[in-house]
């Protein structure tokens, strides 16, 4: 059987954790695109966007 349309195969740059590391996160995981990392007491997951990390999520023990 054929297919309708063929599979488009998307080029995907790797998730660079030198990136987090440099602005001073700690890596902690990695799952996929998902990264968990901490600095200080901020731990926050990060996504991989092609264009760079982007925050999606996290937690701060700093009381405001």
């Amino acid at each position: 059987m054929q297919p309708l349309s063929p599979l488009v195969r998307k080029e995907s740059i790797a998730p660079n954790i030198e990136l987090l590391r440099r602005s001073g996160w700690s890596v902690a995981n990695i799952s996929g695109r998902y990264c968990v990392a901490w600095r200080g007491p901020d731990e926050v997951v990060f996504e991989w966007r092609g264009d760079g990390w982007h925050r999606v999520g996290g937690r701060s023990s700093t009381a405001e």
